[in-house]
């Protein structure tokens, strides 16, 4: 939620948010309205997206119930769809500080 406090922060500093999560779409829905998200979600209940970046939790086997589950982070890209940055976490309980992807985004110079 720490993004969708700060979205006009870093639409003021030109970045836009895009979530990816491994939720289907009618569990996205639901959060997008409990929460009133603005930015987009995509939806990857595969994981074919979070393993295609190689982000995906090993601690979880296919057929386990948290199989699919990313680590928790962000990438920043530029314009050209390139990433310039990233800061991951190991631990999906936890999340990337939004403040943290700001100064971050903002250090690179896109």
């Amino acid at each position: 939620m720490q993004l969708q406090q700060m979205r006009t922060d870093f639409e003021r500093a030109g970045f836009s948010i895009i979530a990816l999560t491994y939720d289907s779409p009618v569990l996205q829905a639901a959060f997008i309205e409990a929460n009133g998200i603005a930015y987009p979600m995509l939806s990857d209940v595969a994981a074919q997206s979070v393993q295609a970046l190689g982000i995906l939790n090993v601690d979880y086997a296919p057929g386990d119930d948290h199989y699919g589950i990313p680590y928790p982070g962000i990438f920043i890209l530029d314009a050209s769809m390139t990433i310039q940055g990233k800061l991951f976490l190991a631990s999906y309980a936890q999340r990337v500080d939004a403040s943290e992807v700001l100064v971050l985004a903002k250090s690179l110079s896109l």
